[in-house]
């Protein structure tokens, strides 16, 4: 960075040096016209024009704020889901660990409940953080697009419509959050499958995996314009909806982003049946998952 600083200031001395040498040479042979008019005899406009709504702008730097968003998205909540995931993976894993899981099963409460209250407990994290999430956000985009341009790109995008309100945010919220109770939907069965405190950190490894598709496709592509097929299997991954949602939000497009609040509904509680079976069976103590170590017990 220091040498293309560097170079950048080489650049920029040299441009400034022949435009004062150009200008002057303009100025005494061209007494009556303008150096600028000269040199740049075509002049233009740029508009930009969202959802049949015309204004005067660069489309460039809509589009960059646009993408800043986008890009901002995905990353937090990588960070929340896989905070949160590793978090319940843990204790799930010192429960196992110190055979405290056993003595709760042995209680005179339905495992069902047991479920319940584990789910519960594990949408109160996904709940505080997308809102810790949420405000953030707000903060961010109020003060970038304040410091921008005296306010005229921020009177662009009001023009535009591309400025959140009240009701958008509590939107991306809520699909903010259902992706982070689906992670959590995920961890709790991967919980089941973890033999002590050591071993959660690898059964974190799928849910990553999981997170960065989406996470990747949405910071180097359009989602739109990749084949059908393709796009089928990025939204069969319940995370990719938030990544998406807040383009749909600023374009006016609710539906999508209400259909993939929908999906992950339907896929969380999908996840709640499975683990409610797990559960409510001996597999929750029994139930393991090791890498090559069966193969070396039968060589033994």
């Amino acid at each position: 960075m220091s040498s293309a600083a560097s170079a950048a200031i080489v650049d920029q001395v040299i441009a400034g040096i022949n435009e004062v040498i150009s200008n002057s040479f303009l100025k005494s042979n061209f007494p009556d016209l303008n150096p600028e008019d000269i040199k740049n005899p075509i002049k233009s406009k740029g508009f930009v024009v969202v959802n049949e709504v015309v204004a005067e702008g660069a489309a460039a730097e809509v589009s960059n704020i646009v993408y800043s968003q986008s890009i901002f998205i995905p990353v937090i909540l990588m960070m929340i889901i896989v905070f949160s995931s590793q978090m319940v993976l843990s204790a799930m894993a010192m429960e196992k660990q110190d055979k405290t899981l056993e003595t709760l099963l042995t209680v005179p409460i339905s495992r069902k409940q047991i479920v319940v209250a584990k789910m519960v407990a594990s949408a109160l994290v996904g709940l505080l953080s997308a809102v810790v999430y949420m405000l953030g956000f707000r903060y961010y985009i109020n003060g970038f697009m304040g410091d921008m341009n005296n306010g005229q790109l921020n009177d662009l995008m009001q023009k535009l419509g591309l400025q959140y309100t009240s009701a958008d945010y509590v939107m991306l919220g809520i699909s903010i959050f259902f992706a982070i109770l689906c992670g959590l939907g995920l961890t709790m069965i991967l919980g089941v499958m973890v033999e002590d405190l050591k071993s959660s950190q690898t059964m974190v490894l799928p849910l990553t995996f999981l997170v960065m598709i989406p996470y990747f496709i949405s910071m180097f592509s359009d989602i739109n314009s990749l084949s059908l097929p393709v796009r089928i299997l990025i939204f069969l991954i319940p995370f990719s909806h938030p990544f998406i949602a807040s383009q749909n939000i600023l374009l006016g497009n609710y539906d999508v982003v209400f259909y993939g609040i929908v999906y992950m509904l339907v896929v969380f509680l999908v996840l709640i049946f499975i683990c409610g079976r797990i559960f409510s069976t001996d597999k929750v103590l029994t139930m393991k998952l090791r890498f090559g170590k069966k193969d070396m017990l039968k060589r033994n």
